[in-house]
C-alpha cells in the first residue's frame, strides 16, 4: 500500500487531519503543568491538553485514505511540525505548495499554550496529524469518510507546479512561511 510522494500533481488538495501540534501540546501540558498553572491556565484546560496524547495515532485516517483511488501521498507530521512536514512533501514530490494560513486548524488550547510560552505552533512536534495529498475529484469523498470516522480534517493547501518551496497566503495575500532549524519543543526544553 505504499504511496509515493513523487506522484503528486498540480491542483491536488492537501488535507490535514486533527490540528497543529497535537503531540507537542500534550507534552508541554504534561511536562510543564505547574508552570502553565502559574501562568493562569485552568486545570481543566491542562487536562484537556494532556488527553491529546490519546490522539497521536494516524492509523485510522491513513487506513481510510489508502482506500481512495485519488490519494497520491501521505505524510505524518512529526518533528519540526507542520512547517517542516509541508516542506518535506514538496521536496519529495518535486512541486511547490501553496498553503492557506487561515485554514490551518489550531486548537484553542494549543494557541493559548504557545502564546503564553512564546512557542510557534507551526514548528512544534505534530505527531497525531496526517497530511494527505489527493486529487480534487476525490477530495469530498475523502473528507466525508474521514469525518464520518470522527476525525477532523481540513483542506489547508494545494500542489502547484514543479519546483520547490512553500508559497504562503493569508486570505489570498502573500505572507511569510516560517522555517525552523529545530523543533520548537527542543528549543523550549533547551
Amino acid at each position: 500500500g505504499l504511496i509515493a510522494k513523487g506522484s503528486i500533481k498540480p491542483g491536488d488538495a492537501i488535507l490535514m487531519t486533527k490540528g497543529v501540534a497535537v503531540e507537542g501540546t500534550a507534552i508541554i501540558a504534561t511536562e510543564f503543568k505547574d508552570r502553565l498553572a502559574d501562568l493562569g491556565v485552568p486545570a481543566d484546560e491542562i487536562t484537556t491538553c494532556q488527553k491529546l496524547l490519546s490522539q497521536v495515532s494516524i492509523l485510522d485516517e491513513a487506513r481510510i485514505a489508502r482506500t481512495i483511488s485519488g490519494v497520491r501521498a501521505m505524510h505524518d507530521i512529526t518533528e519540526g511540525g507542520l512547517a517542516t512536514a509541508l516542506a518535506e512533501v514538496g521536496i519529495a514530490g518535486r512541486h511547490k505548495i501553496r498553503v492557506h494560513m487561515e485554514k490551518i486548524p489550531i486548537l484553542p488550547q494549543t494557541r493559548m499554550i504557545c502564546d503564553l510560552l512564546k512557542i510557534q505552533p507551526l514548528g512544534l512536534i505534530g505527531s497525531g496529524s496526517l497530511l494527505i495529498c489527493c486529487s480534487r475529484r476525490d477530495e469530498n469523498e475523502l473528507v466525508n469518510r474521514i469525518t464520518d470516522a470522527g476525525i477532523a480534517v481540513t483542506c489547508i493547501a494545494e500542489v502547484l507546479g514543479e519546483g520547490r518551496g512553500i508559497e504562503a497566503v493569508y486570505r489570498n495575500r502573500p505572507t511569510q512561511w516560517p522555517v525552523f532549524e529545530v523543533d520548537e519543543i527542543a528549543r523550549f526544553f533547551g
